[in-house]
């Protein structure tokens, strides 16, 4: 067998590191501040319209990922990191969040903008708090990671809509149902929305629904029977 020499070895061992970056940036990538478990965060990023595109950042416990949209929307993220993740999609002049609990399938649409509204009622604070506080406050980490918690949310959020605007969503998980933009389904809601003036051309859910989303939220805080 013949053995290789110093300096081969070398040039192998750098072209499989060179191999390996430039797959993880293919796909999105992050930073890691060690330890963290290696996952995929992936979704659609979407108003009504796809967002093409998009820059996409992610913003976890530990850990942070960026990836960009395709022209419809899917975004696809691979870094090292422990979750829960907020997730921000901007594409233009349209900037809106989401969240993740963990790697998996993730929506940025303004359901899930609202769905944080309603959230940051149950916690107390503001969209913009539980987004600055999701890399160090216990609470925010502890509600966004909690399947009962987000599944309870997400069906006040349905709730909501369907009590102000007469309007019933095709499903009730819309921050991890699969979909593609101009199809029915969850992208067509976004259109029904819009219409209804549920949402705005800017990609935010109208300002006296947000209001409602806090208000119903900070009206069943976790740990009173909400599955915190």
């Amino acid at each position: 067998m013949k053995l290789l020499n110093g300096a081969t070895l070398r040039t192998l061992q750098f072209g499989s590191i060179v191999l390996a970056t430039s797959a993880l940036v293919a796909c999105g990538g992050g930073t890691n501040s060690g330890g963290s478990p290696v996952g995929t965060v992936g979704g659609t990023a979407a108003v009504g319209v796809a967002l093409a595109n998009a820059s996409i950042t992610l913003t976890c416990k530990n850990g942070s990922g960026s990836a960009t949209a395709n022209s419809n929307g899917a975004y696809t993220a691979t870094f090292g990191f422990d979750g829960p993740c907020t997730i921000t999609a901007t594409g233009g002049a349209i900037t809106i969040h989401s969240f993740a609990a963990g790697a998996g399938t993730y929506n940025v649409t303004p359901l899930t903008e609202l769905l944080l509204d309603y959230l940051a009622g149950q916690l107390g604070t503001t969209v913009s708090g539980l987004l600055a506080g999701i890399t160090s406050n216990p609470s925010y980490q502890s509600a966004l990671s909690n399947s009962t918690v987000i599944a309870n949310a997400e069906a006040a959020v349905v709730t909501l809509i369907k009590n102000t605007y007469g309007i019933t969503l095709s499903s009730s998980s819309f921050l991890t149902v699969s979909f593609t933009p101009g199809a029915p389904g969850a992208d067509a809601d976004l259109d029904t929305l819009l219409a209804a003036g549920a949402i705005t051309s800017n990609g935010q859910p109208a300002a006296s629904l947000a209001a409602a989303a806090q208000a119903a939220g900070a009206a069943a805080p976790i740990g009173s029977g909400s599955g915190g």
